[in-house]
């Protein structure tokens, strides 16, 4: 990501550059290159001795104030890029913290959910309980009561039979 913030930074620049760089026909790099020519007596002399620099000319002049414009427009595009970055900084610690919120809430809510859990687990198991106790007590009762019918039915037979046997013999055959 810094690579291609670079890489967009340094073609913004040499944008920024193309546009702003004055051409050597404007009047302003005209004006330059007059005063040199006048400020320099070397200028008005075209034939310098060995020993002494070569002569400003229009090209050398015109070559300063790119370099100059572009240490200008450079200047320009890193503060504003350092205040792109400041921002970005803001924005990054804000939703940091943001972020950092949200997963204190996040723990916190699997905290209570954890506890709600455990707390519906634990009446699940209650209900269960009393369920099953229900369930035993009445399988209890249906077998005490399936007892109680077992005897009444034997005391029936026993009470049939007793009737039978007090029956004179021949109402015993018919019945």
């Amino acid at each position: 990501m810094t690579a291609t913030m670079n890489e967009m930074f340094w073609t913004q620049l040499d944008a920024r550059i193309a546009t702003n760089r004055p051409s050597p026909e404007t009047p302003a790099t005209a004006e330059i290159v007059r005063l040199a020519d006048a400020a320099d007596p070397a200028a008005a002399n075209p034939a310098p001795s060995p020993a002494e620099p070569a002569a400003v000319t229009p090209h050398a002049v015109a070559d300063w104030t790119r370099v100059l414009d572009t240490i200008s427009v450079a200047k320009d595009a890193a503060q504003q890029q350092e205040v792109r970055l400041r921002e970005q900084a803001a924005v990054r610690e804000a939703l940091a913290a943001d972020l950092q919120r949200a997963q204190q809430e996040i723990l916190t809510l699997e905290t209570l959910l954890r506890d709600t859990q455990a707390q519906a687990e634990e009446a699940i198991r209650d209900v269960q309980a009393r369920a099953e106790a229900r369930i035993r007590d009445a399988e209890d009762y249906a077998r005490a009561a399936d007892l109680r019918a077992e005897a009444a039915e034997d005391w029936l037979r026993r009470i049939e039979q007793a009737s039978r046997d007090l029956l004179p013999g021949d109402r015993r055959a018919a019945a």
